[in-house]
């Protein structure tokens, strides 16, 4: 529960601190005085957005600071999903400036996402505009799931829809690829199979184009070959000859001088040079052929991948090999679409099978739910002068899944006797729905463990003895949680256990609010004011001295 707010710099305020009691809680004021600024101090405590207008003195800081009494609401788990010190007295502390904005949970910087997620453990702020909120689908989902204790099997159905969801895009954008891979498939295998018969690998290019030259100019090949051969095996002319009759006269010549004999072993390995070079020219003769048809066939080859080369533009066999392997993958990857569709259409109908049944046991529980609920409201709404209000919370399943599940929800409601159910947003006036939120609430605080409710003019549209009767509602929810409401009627503000007043002050220099927490003599005097506008006459004040007994 919210123990203290202190406030300094925001808005009118200059300086405020405030207790409150466990119980609860009324604020009053004349209208203008300041009564909404608690609230958006406290929305800003717990991550709303700042705004720098809202300094008081903008070469100040603004700042604001709550402690909560959380030792009864088992809040340790969500403080540590939040990676949060927990302390049964935890201060959150928010500090504004012209320049920069920071908040605090125990002393730890935090960003405006975890107070917001912190936000609905501590606190619900029931704003003047809330009540609208009830003709919203998802609060009205909100409000029977909470009856039904079902917040894991609703997240549960929600992780669930989310990754059914995300499988029907894959199905679909798997399906979009196949169509426009089917219209290239004809042309790839095409392009892959001319690749393919052409048995590229690596040099091949090169080795086409050295035995095209090779047979094109065989004769003029093998002749010089010949001469080369004669030129050196030739009997007592060749080059091998002269070596050896060279070699001769130097193994002579070392016999007498020895500085020969470097260059006699030199020449020694000369003609074992010479002899092999001939041994190698005869090998590459023998293997010179004329032969027109062998040539005609490696000039094929040689245009066909020269065609090749121009059709995918690259200078390569290389580039080729590449290209045939990037054809290969898109065909397997192809053919494996068709594998992968289907895998895909096994898991949807397996998540679509969990989403039934997770949407069934929902709806079953909702329909329990709504049973509670109608009940409950119609006893409350007969408490607060509207004996005769029907209503009715239908939940129809349908076909399609949603955030919620697989049904449509629907409030019907009747004010009067006789008159048939309608929709609850086009039937209801603001008094009715103010009081429908509060029956709501009421109901909900038997099935919540929260710490705090604030209301904010609940009783918008309601007075009289309707009034008295939202008082005592929200007197028997303090007895199981704090609850503070903010209204313009005596007969609420008689009702708490603790008054607060917002003053406006208006002195030479400046304005500025003041929340005075008020004694029992300074109560009748309130309550006085509030039921006649003078705060002197006898009767209004017996009214009030009734009002508090």
């Amino acid at each position: 529960m919210l123990k203290s707010l202190y406030i300094k710099n925001y808005a009118l305020i200059k300086d405020i601190q405030l207790n409150f009691e466990d119980s609860f809680t009324t604020i009053t004021g004349e209208t203008g005085a300041g009564k909404s600024i608690l609230l958006g101090a406290l929305s800003l405590l717990l991550g709303s957005r700042a705004d720098k207008e809202s300094l008081r003195d903008t070469n100040e800081k603004c700042i604001i600071e709550a402690e909560f009494d959380l030792s009864n609401f088992n809040l340790k788990s969500v403080f540590n999903q939040l990676d949060l010190d927990y302390d049964e007295l935890s201060i959150i502390r928010r500090e504004i400036s012209k320049h920069k904005t920071r908040a605090f949970i125990n002393d730890t910087p935090v960003n405006l996402k975890v107070l917001q997620d912190l936000k609905p453990y501590l606190i619900d702020i029931h704003s003047q505009n809330e009540s609208q909120s009830l003709s919203n689908t998802s609060y009205q989902y909100l409000v029977l799931d909470k009856i039904a204790k079902q917040k894991n099997d609703l997240t549960q159905f929600q992780n669930e829809l989310k990754n059914f969801n995300s499988l029907k895009n894959k199905l679909e954008q798997l399906k979009t690829e196949k169509q426009e891979a089917t219209k290239q498939q004809d042309y790839n295998q095409f392009l892959f199979d001319e690749l393919e018969q052409s048995n590229l690998y690596k040099g091949l290019l090169k080795e086409l184009e050295d035995e095209f030259h090779q047979l094109q100019n065989a004769e003029d090949i093998q002749n010089s070959l010949s001469e080369s051969i004669t030129l050196i095996q030739q009997e007592e002319y060749g080059v091998f000859d002269q070596l050896t009759k060279i070699n001769q006269r130097m193994q002579t010549l070392t016999q007498s001088v020895s500085s020969y004999k470097d260059l006699k072993e030199r020449l020694q390995s000369v003609l074992i040079e010479t002899e092999d070079i001939g041994t190698e020219l005869e090998q590459y003769l023998e293997n010179v052929e004329v032969n027109p048809e062998k040539l005609e066939s490696v000039d094929e080859q040689l245009q066909n991948i020269n065609n090749l080369l121009h059709k995918h533009q690259v200078k390569t066999d290389e580039e080729l090999i590449e290209i045939k392997n990037q054809l290969e993958k898109q065909l397997q990857d192809f053919s494996n679409i068709d594998q992968e569709i289907s895998s895909i259409e096994i898991q949807l109908k397996a998540t679509e099978e969990k989403l039934v049944k997770l949407s069934q046991k929902l709806l079953t529980s909702r329909k329990k739910s709504a049973q509670i609920l109608e009940k409950k409201l119609l006893e409350i709404l007969a408490d607060l002068g509207m004996q005769n209000a029907s209503i009715n919370i239908q939940l129809t399943e349908k076909e399609d899944f949603h955030k919620y599940g697989k049904d449509q929800i629907e409030w019907l409601f009747s004010a009067n006797k006789g008159m048939p159910l309608r929709a609850l947003h086009k039937v209801a006036s603001g008094g009715e729905m103010s009081r429908m939120m509060l029956a709501i609430k009421s109901t909900l605080a038997a099935y919540e463990n929260l710490p705090s409710i604030i209301f904010d003019e609940i009783d918008t549209g309601v007075s009289g003895e309707i009034a008295l009767k939202m008082g005592e509602i929200m007197l028997n929810m303090s007895h199981n949680m704090q609850v503070i409401s903010i209204t313009h009627l005596p007969q609420i503000a008689s009702k708490g256990k603790q008054h607060l007043k917002v003053l406006k002050t208006i002195d030479k220099s400046e304005t500025q609010t003041n929340i005075k927490n008020l004694n029992l003599d300074e109560r009748i005097e309130e309550l006085s004011a509030m039921l006649g506008g003078d705060k002197n006459s006898l009767s209004a004040i017996a009214h009030a001295k009734s009002l508090l007994n």
